[in-house]
């Protein structure tokens, strides 16, 4: 059984345990044989899931947070591998995940990943494709955009708003999610976008978080076809956080899953040596059963034999969208603030790639289509092409 000992590279919530509800009962005594009790259980039933939040026991009573999970973690799995011939129980970290734009390891100088003001004024949002087709995104907040009004773009968690409540500046990350939802619904302007907030104002959050919101699009009355994911994270050991291996493959046989394959190819600054390096895998992008999407001869696009497909945009780097309406959005390395007026963007990236192929697949399904099936017409059009790696390649 896969194990999850590898660090995401910005690290795991402190004190949280993921397991399988299923096996929760004998987990529940591992921990206390440790004297580790459960102060909160938080469930995820559509993934037979459980997040515990855990605190040492001192003499019958609660005590102090467990700072650092790995070494209960470890424990547990060394007494239940050694008690049942080497078994586990499902057990994993409560990873954290960031936007792909400008992805860890930082390759370029962080202005790189910048997006760029556009002087855009008439909607971008023209045309009848994807009639009737629901996609799925999870992201950051959506924020009113005079032009996305005209579009079906749906949040159910009522966190559609003009601009941050008593903040006066935005992250740049802040604009990626209005950005991936106008992008998809250029390619798709009449299909439904069921926009779920996951990621906070920096494009962050933890694995835990993710997978519930993911959660929610199996549960709807009404499912979307596919759902985009412009995130992800990478670990040490080259191995999947548990949790987000487990809602994939219970997402996958329903709803198809388009994510970005990461920014980490071969650009200058890589280490060869590190731990992370531009061969490391992008989780969930890398998973079975999900649609890798990388940008066509873009140097920061990765060479790896787990991406599937590659978008063939005539200028890959300049994607343009609906982004923040707004003053003063922050850029960090160098530290500045860029003004966007016009409310539009370009920037790139493989989230953007994502992104827009999502929208693609959906216009193509608005013809009677299944998700498969426009997908491999857009790769027998020249849209989008079969990443083909051979072994062997640097």
């Amino acid at each position: 059984m896969t194990t999850d000992e590898g660090l995401c590279p910005t690290t795991s919530e402190p004190g949280e345990l993921v397991v399988d509800t299923t096996q929760l009962d004998m987990v529940k005594q591992g921990l206390a044989e440790l004297n580790i009790g459960i102060t909160k259980t938080d469930p995820v039933p559509a993934f037979d899931l459980a997040l515990l939040t855990l605190e040492h026991r001192e003499l019958g009573a609660f005590g102090s947070p467990v700072a650092d999970v790995g070494p209960v973690l470890g424990e547990l799995r060394a007494r239940f591998a050694g008690r049942c011939g080497g078994w586990t129980p499902f057990l994993g970290k409560n990873r954290k995940m960031t936007s792909q734009f400008g992805a860890y390891p930082q390759t370029q100088s962080m202005s790189f990943w910048d997006p760029d003001h556009v002087e855009q004024t008439e909607s971008i949002f023209q045309g009848d494709a994807g009639a009737g087709v629901r996609i799925g995104l999870l992201d950051t907040k959506i924020y009113d955009h005079e032009h996305l009004k005209s579009v079906d773009l749906r949040t159910p968690d009522h966190e559609r708003f003009t601009k941050p409540a008593n903040k006066l500046q935005f992250n740049f990350e802040e604009g990626h999610g209005v950005f991936a939802a106008g992008l998809i619904l250029r390619q798709a302007p009449r299909a439904t976008l069921v926009a779920r907030h996951a990621l906070d104002s920096d494009g962050k959050a933890s694995a835990w978080d993710f997978v519930k919101k993911l959660a929610e699009f199996l549960e709807d009355s009404e499912r979307v076809s596919l759902i985009v994911l412009a995130s992800g994270c990478r670990t040490y050991d080259g191995q999947p956080p548990l949790v987000l291996r487990r809602a994939i493959e219970r997402l996958s046989p329903h709803i198809m899953i388009v994510a970005a394959a990461g920014n980490h190819g071969a650009v200058p600054g890589m280490a060869p040596e590190s731990q992370i390096t531009r061969r490391s895998a992008t989780w969930p992008a890398a998973l079975p059963g999900v649609v890798a999407v990388s940008v066509n001869e873009a140097e920061y696009s990765p060479d790896l034999p787990w991406v599937t497909t590659t978008i063939a945009e005539s200028e890959p780097e300049a994607f343009l969208s609906t982004y923040l309406k707004a003053e003063k959005v922050a850029m960090k390395m160098p530290s500045r603030t860029i003004d966007f007026p016009a409310g539009y963007a370009r920037w790139r990236g493989t989230s953007c790639a994502a992104a827009y192929l999502g929208g693609k697949i959906a216009a193509g399904m608005a013809t009677g289509r299944t998700a498969a099936q426009a997908l491999k017409d857009l790769q027998q059009a020249g849209t989008a092409q079969v990443f083909s790696w051979q072994l062997g390649k640097s």
